[in-house]
């Protein structure tokens, strides 16, 4: 078979019927790149063990052959994946290829790969084609489970309204369940409740045994789940799994599943279903698969709180955070903090459970998970407590001077220097930052950063630069290093590095301090001439 017909065949799997285009490239002989895109199919029609039986009978070198083997080891057995540094070879599989690393990164739970993979397909960009919606729904799910569902539900906008999308069946459908997903944890009850119903009339009863179908429930769920209606998230999953072993998802969606029955269970009171559900997730393969890991603490995490063993929930959840913070999946940190925080409210240390569940629901806020908010606000509820406001009144509420000093501060001035560029004294550069500190809640000159949002990016340097550029110095203007600028933007490090290195060059700065304060307006030359 002709290359350009493979991956029409095997794009055409992906948007209507991978069965019937599984069966026209099995009957190929001799031929590794169909051997290797029937592997991607074998997957769509969730026969992981088969497509499991074809990676290891594979024999080919090359790198779509490679992608295929990769993506169904991490999806039929969740082992991790070695990202590879290279941009594949511009061939007819490179667009290809590059889908099946794609999802191979996601299903591994390593988000900043799967962004940067993404991005080099195109998914910031309007998809014209079927592998920039694919990707753009890869990015959509990686900007969600690191917390920043602004950016995900304008991402997800772009891709629903886009021409390319017409006519491809399944990835609507991927698209809508990514829809409810994203409308979930911005807390859109309507949206929710009318992409259930759309849902419910295009695919009323049964849902093929197809991986695009059960992945667009399984999104589905998470987004009801996030509002709190635990048991329409429960009959979701059963229903886009396949059953109570969830057969039709891939290892990893199996331990978030069965986290979501866990939940459901333990709402109902019903201990015993819960230990069910949690001994299954225990007994998937993910040994090394953080993501999977943060799920599976959460889950042991949730049914020792409910038998009362608080110090093993303490420690579980914990835990969880960890290893989700290793990938960047932010919002899972957050998940994880509010379980611990309510553990050790209920096991006696009332004071710093409350506590840490007001800044695990403060956290949530800033991204945009109004659920999670909003489920951190019931745990506090259910301990007797309101989400007390911060102690400070926010941005408009300081003078123009103040606002000055702020930048000022952000951008990394010590107050000497502030004092020196205002012609004004120390001492009153120290009392204006200590009102900018109260007002804006926080403690230090760090969090000044943190508070000041897009709007506070000087227009002559957005102007400037890349819309990517401007995220990664305005993260740097907020005090934040290459690793959790890393793990902020999902992209990696050595990401991070050439842009802060095209910057420089762009604005001839020499420090990040320097950056900062171009970034929020100020002087240059003030800003450059102090050290980072």
């Amino acid at each position: 078979m002709h290359p350009d017909e493979v991956v029409r065949v095997t794009l055409r799997g992906l948007t209507h019927d991978a069965d019937t285009a599984l069966a026209a490239l099995l009957g190929i002989r001799d031929d590794d790149d169909a051997a290797a895109a029937a592997i991607f199919l074998q997957i769509l029609s969730c026969r992981f063990d088969d497509a499991l039986d074809s990676a290891d009978a594979m024999r080919a070198t090359g790198r779509l052959a490679a992608a295929a083997v990769a993506m169904a080891r991490a999806v039929g057995t969740g082992l991790a994946w070695q990202f590879p540094d290279d941009v594949p070879a511009a061939d007819r599989f490179s667009g290809l290829t590059s889908m099946l690393e794609l999802e191979t990164a996601m299903s591994s739970g390593q988000i900043a790969a799967a962004s940067e993979i993404a991005t080099r397909i195109g998914a910031d960009e309007v998809p014209a084609s079927i592998e920039q919606i694919w990707a753009g729904i890869a990015l959509v799910r990686a900007r969600g489970f690191a917390g920043r569902f602004t950016d995900a539900d304008d991402l997800l906008t772009r891709i629903e309204t886009a021409p390319a999308l017409v006519g491809l069946p399944q990835l609507v459908l991927l698209v809508r369940g990514t829809r409810i997903f994203v409308d979930g944890h911005l807390g859109r009850v309507d949206a929710v409740d009318a992409g259930l119903a759309w849902l419910a009339d295009s695919y009323p009863q049964t849902v093929k045994p197809d991986y695009v179908h059960a992945g667009a429930y399984v999104l589905a769920a998470f987004g009801v789940n996030a509002l709190g209606h635990l048991e329409d998230a429960a009959k979701l999953m059963l229903h886009g799994g396949g059953g109570d072993n969830l057969p039709r998802l891939q290892v990893v969606d199996r331990v978030y599943g069965y986290e979501m029955l866990v939940e459901a269970a333990l709402a109902e009171n019903d201990a015993a279903l819960a230990l069910t559900w949690s001994e299954k997730a225990a007994s998937l393969p993910i040994h090394g698969h953080n993501m999977a890991g943060a799920a599976l603490g959460r889950i042991k995490a949730r049914v020792a709180n409910a038998l009362s063993d608080h110090e093993s929930g303490i420690r579980e959840s914990a835990d969880a955070g960890m290893l989700a913070a290793l990938v960047g999946g932010d919002l899972e940190v957050v998940r994880a903090r509010i379980i611990e925080a309510s553990a050790r409210a209920a096991s006696g240390d009332r004071a710093r459970g409350i506590d840490e569940l007001e800044e695990a629901a403060r956290r949530a806020e800033t991204t945009g998970a109004a659920a999670v908010k909003a489920w951190a606000e019931r745990e506090l509820a259910a301990h007797g407590r309101r989400l007390r406001n911060v102690p400070g009144i926010g941005w408009d509420s300081l003078t123009p001077t103040q606002k000055v000093i702020a930048r000022f501060a952000a951008a990394g001035l010590r107050n000497r220097e502030i004092a020196t560029a205002l012609y004004v004294s120390e001492k009153t550069v120290e009392s204006h930052v200590a009102a900018v500190l109260g007002a804006l809640g926080t403690t230090n000159r760090v969090g000044i950063g943190r508070e000041l949002g897009g709007d506070e990016v000087d227009p002559v340097f957005a102007a400037q630069v890349t819309p990517r550029q401007r995220d990664v110095a305005l993260l740097v203007a907020r005090g934040m290093s290459n690793g959790a600028i890393s793990r902020e933007l999902a992209i990696s490090e050595k990401t991070v590095e050439k842009h802060l290195g095209d910057l420089f060059a762009r604005l001839q700065v020499r420090s990040r301090s320097a950056l900062a304060a171009r970034v929020r307006g100020v002087s240059a030359s003030i800003g450059s001439e102090h050290a980072p």
